[in-house]
């Protein structure tokens, strides 16, 4: 009989097998990559970014990073030391297995930095979202949030964000400059035509942030919408009339079986973003289906309960592999315990240009999954066929009936 460890292998290589949903992604059109700088440094400009302003590094001397003006060797030098405070944290070693397994160097560092420099840049050429999605990650398409509908590729699908509403340039920039100067019916009707559009567009879910919001109070969102008219400008993170709008905007979204994303937890002030927030809103839309993302993280237990609470909730792992493994490991297997088979969604890499670092995300995410179906295994509580099967839920089944993909 296999042990621990060669049941996880197994369960691995048999993982990495599986067609894939990639549940969340800042991705743009490629177009977009190609036009950038790329060197070893974008395996670095995305989410180690903030590692590395952890372990000191300035705003600026990161900003150089990307300036291809500086020699690079002028740029590893200030990098080096920083990167060496890093390299052991969750969002390092994504860019570590990257280099490895898409680009064939076994580490980063000042022997190697030159020559990867090199064949990142040689890579860098039309048809490297296919290479890297497809080829190598063996995704079908990835639901991307990146500021436009018109992707240019069935391996993107687009989720488009709402942002707040503080201000007439907010609203004229999400809706026109008409429906900066009408009246709160007019605007409701606007922001609702905008979620049927975007829809029409392809988009398979709206994005909002696990904010406080209020409950909607019509006469409260009538009277800051005069406040705009006047040129003021509201306070956040939310305020009146960005309530009565959000409650609306998801009312439109579950009508047209679109689902209503969640950034829940860590960034910036999370204080703000308590996953717990979105109790009114989610009692509130039962018609409507939520897709909390990061497991809320910090507040796993706190996630996991909305998703065992709630018939509308789901809970989505993007992200949480590199904010740490064995954070994601443990809400992995406790929700197991907690709830059922189909509502948890095992993927996303939620990465930007970097998008070769897809890849290094995925292979933490296999890790994890296989780690906690291998110690059930190994306890008897599941067979290796049934572990399979809820892993194939997890990162095929579940996103597809969630967001309805026609796949």
């Amino acid at each position: 009989m296999m042990g621990n460890g060669g049941i996880r292998e197994s369960l691995q290589k048999a993982i990495a097998e599986f067609e894939i949903i990639d549940c969340h992604e800042h991705l743009p059109p490629e177009s977009v990559r190609l036009e950038m700088h790329a060197d070893v440094f974008t395996l670095f400009s995305h989410y180690t970014r903030l590692d590395l302003w952890n372990a000191g590094m300035s705003q600026e001397a990161w900003n150089d990073l990307f300036d291809p003006s500086i020699p690079l060797d002028r740029r590893w030098e200030s990098f080096e030391p920083y990167w060496n405070e890093i390299r052991l944290t969750s969002f390092a070693k994504s860019a570590l297995l990257t280099a490895k397994h898409f680009y064939g160097f076994d580490d980063i560092n000042e022997q190697t930095y030159g020559p990867l420099s090199q064949t990142i840049a040689q890579a860098n050429k039309p048809g490297i979202y296919r290479r890297v999605l497809r080829d190598a990650c063996n995704i079908r398409t990835a639901l991307t949030q990146c500021g436009t509908t018109e992707t240019g590729t069935e391996l993107l699908t687009p989720v488009v964000v709402i942002g707040g509403f503080f201000s007439r340039q907010d609203v004229e920039e999400r809706f026109g400059g008409e429906a900066a100067t009408g009246s709160l019916d007019e605007l409701v009707d606007t922001a609702r035509k905008y979620v049927a559009k975007i829809e029409g567009q392809g988009a398979v879910g709206i994005k909002i942030m696990s904010w406080p919001y209020g409950q909607p109070d019509r006469e409260a969102a009538v009277t800051a919408l005069a406040e705009i008219h006047r040129g003021g400008t509201l306070t956040g993170p939310t305020n009146p009339l960005f309530d009565y709008l959000v409650d609306q905007m998801i009312a439109s979204a579950g009508e047209l079986d679109m689902v209503t994303c969640v950034h829940a937890g860590y960034w910036g002030d999370f204080r703000d973003l308590d996953p717990l927030h979105m109790i009114p809103l989610i009692t509130r839309h039962p018609e409507a289906r939520f897709d909390i993302y990061h497991v809320g993280y910090p507040w796993v237990r706190e996630t996991l309960m909305l998703g065992k609470g709630f018939p509308n909730v789901w809970l989505n792992f993007c992200w949480t592999h590199i904010i740490s493994q064995r954070f994601a490991v443990a809400a992995l297997d406790e929700a197991i315990d907690l709830l059922p088979a189909n509502k948890l969604l095992a993927f996303g890499g939620d990465y930007q240009k970097p998008v070769e670092k897809v890849i290094g995300h995925l292979m933490m995410a296999r890790e994890d999954v296989a780690e906690v179906l291998a110690r059930r295994i190994s306890s008897g509580q599941m067979t290796e066929n049934g572990a399979l099967d809820l892993a194939r839920k997890w990162f095929w089944d579940n996103p597809v009936q969630l967001y309805t993909l026609k796949v």
